[in-house]
């Protein structure tokens, strides 16, 4: 019997015959993969969290800062799942062309290094990863901020209730406030409810992204509010008092002299050193975090914005128990005890004990999402071996002046392979073994042995002697490809190969990554079985790869002996121009030939070479027929996809 959620799959796709007792038949696979992806669309990817709609478009969002990452797309169609759940225009699923780890990619580089002001709480793994050593620089002048102990309320109302109270409270005598919140659904809720309690004030978020620079800079002028998605300062400096420099380029306008900007900063300075020190005995920047985020890097980031150069400064986090850190770690628990020992509804807590065991749950998400990202790059290990050497080989293509050796090389190996198989059935069944090497040969290099049906003529023309045989047909292919090359013009028979094999390469690794990224989520399941996944993901992705290797080779081989090239009377052999042209149709006539077309590849087009035409030498093929490429599958399946 098929699962319930099979069964109402099969329902909703109008019994499309998706189950065949009780297992997906292979041809309707797809379709569980499609309900997996739009479930997940409709179900972990939220609008103004994951992703925001803009001018039609689903565009992601960074969770760490807040920006809007342009020109990215989720994979495996669940970009276009999330864009038919927002009623959009659905475009065309991406490819993954090239991928590499972060972490891989910054090891590229002979020497790594860098700064930032929240490194140290992320040690571990500078050391672990990239065997770098993390030293701490005190800072240039003592740090006069106070970072105040968390507020935990019981629920998430009261949480904003009292973050709106306090906001309006420094607000109304003059101090700046710069409001962190950790998605742009929630920072479009507290900007909401500010402006029913008449709080003026700036939101920063994926939305408005391009005004950073302007509202950062004013972030600090007195009685500024600014709500910021996990984006505070980045980039631009929050001076106390406002900015000077951008006051002044406001005032002298775009297009000012020199001269007119330096009266206007001058003019704009004096006043701002006035205002400096009107919001230093404010008390500075006052930072409030609404949530603890997962790392306490981002916290830090936030907090840092406060206190600058020894400036005075205040930060302070509220949080409830509704929050997604404390509901993951122990928050109901923690809840309902303060429900039971009487708290009253809207009454914050206050204790160091709970800043610490706060602390404690952001460390173990650390550390899990640590252990992720190099769970992450031990597969990406394997790959990352992989992928140096399929790009070692295309850059040899490119600088190899003489392909047509390595056609002949992987020709060679394969009729010795053929030459195997024919052996070992020969001493079976002698005419059966003669007759399968000659439908092998025809179809992988169109190569005919005139052969009897009964053997007869193979053995009065002495073939009786397989290695006698074997070196007969390497000789006639190699002279197959020496007959290709006398006929186009000079060294045109290589930029055919090198483009054949530009264009496999590219095609083949495009599939193996998705067959790589489809292995890694099926070799979990071996931990069942005791087996180590890792292990089984390198032997396996070992193997898809060697078989990858073997398919381009062997697909180029058979491509440069199953296309043929007739050239015309009364024509210029020696011609060579347009050359491209040329290329072209011959990777079209050996596709033709590899994938079972009929009508020449030349047609009546204008960019076709005088010299010489390609045509196809090999029958079409059904869609439900077996693929002529002998991997027993369909060919809708195979080489028709």
């Amino acid at each position: 019997m098929p699962l319930p959620g099979m069964a109402k799959i099969e329902e909703i796709l109008q019994k499309r015959n998706l189950i065949k007792g009780a297992i997906v038949d292979e041809e309707n696979f797809e379709y569980l993969h499609y309900f997996t992806q739009a479930l997940r669309a409709h179900k972990l990817f939220n609008i103004d969290v994951d992703y925001v709609v803009q001018e039609g478009q689903v565009q992601i969002v960074d969770e760490f800062t807040g920006r809007i990452l342009h020109g990215r797309r989720y994979s495996d169609g669940l970009h276009q799942a999330i864009e038919a759940k927002e009623r959009i225009k659905i475009a065309q699923r991406n490819r993954t062309l090239a991928t590499i780890t972060f972490q891989n990619y910054f090891r590229l580089y002979e020497k790594i290094s860098g700064m930032t002001g929240t490194a140290d709480t992320e040690s571990v793994e500078f050391a672990k990863i990239y065997n770098l050593e993390v030293v701490v620089i005190p800072t240039n002048l003592p740090v006069a901020r106070d970072d105040e102990d968390d507020v935990v309320y019981l629920n998430e109302n009261e949480k904003y209730n009292a973050l709106c109270e306090e906001i309006a409270a420094a607000h109304k005598k003059g101090q700046p406030m710069l409001v962190g919140t950790v998605s742009i659904e929630k920072s479009e809720k507290l900007s909401a409810l500010l402006t029913r309690k008449g709080v003026r004030h700036e939101v920063l978020n994926a939305k408005n992204h391009a005004r950073e620079a302007l509202i950062i800079s004013e972030a600090g002028a007195r009685g500024s509010v600014t709500i910021a998605t996990n984006m505070a300062g980045r980039g631009t400096d929050i001076k106390l008092g406002g900015n000077p420099e951008y006051r002044a380029r406001k005032k002298a306008g775009t297009d000012a002299s020199p001269e007119a900007y330096a009266k206007a900063y001058s003019e704009e300075y004096e006043k701002w050193k006035n205002d400096y020190e009107e919001v230093k005995s404010l008390g500075g920047l006052y930072v409030i975090g609404t949530e603890r985020h997962e790392s306490r890097r981002i916290d830090n980031q936030l907090r840092g914005r406060s206190g600058r150069q020894g400036d005075p400064g205040r930060s302070k986090f509220f949080i409830s128990m509704d929050d997604e850190l404390m509901r993951l770690f122990g928050g109901d628990k923690i809840k309902g005890l303060m429900s039971r020992i009487g708290m009253v509804g809207g009454e914050p807590i206050y204790h160091p004990m709970l800043n610490r065991s706060i602390e404690r749950a952001q460390k173990k998400v650390e550390e899990r999402n640590f252990e992720i990202r190099k769970h992450l790059l031990e597969y990406d290990d394997v790959l990352n071996q992989q992928r140096k050497f399929i790009y070692e080989q295309r850059d040899a293509i490119l600088s190899d002046a003489n392909l047509k050796v390595r056609v002949n090389e992987t020709s060679r190996e394969m009729t010795e392979d053929m030459m195997e198989v024919f052996m070992a059935a020969q001493k079976k069944d002698e005419a059966a073994a003669v007759k399968e090497l000659t439908e092998s040969l025809r179809i992988k290099f169109n190569y005919q042995l005139k052969l009897e049906q009964d053997g007869a003529e193979f053995k009065n023309q002495g073939f009786t002697n397989p290695e006698l045989l074997e070196k007969r047909i390497i000789a006639d292919l190699e002279k197959d490809i020496d007959d290709k090359e006398a006929i186009l013009p000079q060294n045109y028979l290589n930029l055919i190969i090198r483009e054949q094999y530009l264009h496999a390469i590219d095609r083949k690794w495009l599939d193996h990554l998705e067959n790589m990224e489809g292995l890694r989520e099926a070799v979990y399941l071996r931990s069942y079985a005791q087996k180590n996944p890792l292990t089984e993901y390198k032997v396996e992705g070992f193997q898809i790869f060697e078989t990858m290797i073997d398919e381009i080779r062997q697909e180029i081989a058979s491509r440069l002996h199953l296309i043929r090239i007739q050239v015309s009377e009364n024509r210029d052999v020696s011609r060579t121009n347009r050359p491209a042209a040329v290329a072209q149709s011959a990777s079209h006539g050996s596709i033709g030939a590899f994938a079972g077309g009929q009508q020449t590849a030349t047609g009546s087009s204008a960019s076709q070479p005088d010299s010489a035409r390609v045509v196809r030498a090999y029958p079409k093929v059904g869609r439900n027929d077996p693929c002529p490429c002998g991997s027993g599958k369909k060919y809708k399946f195979c080489h028709g996809r």
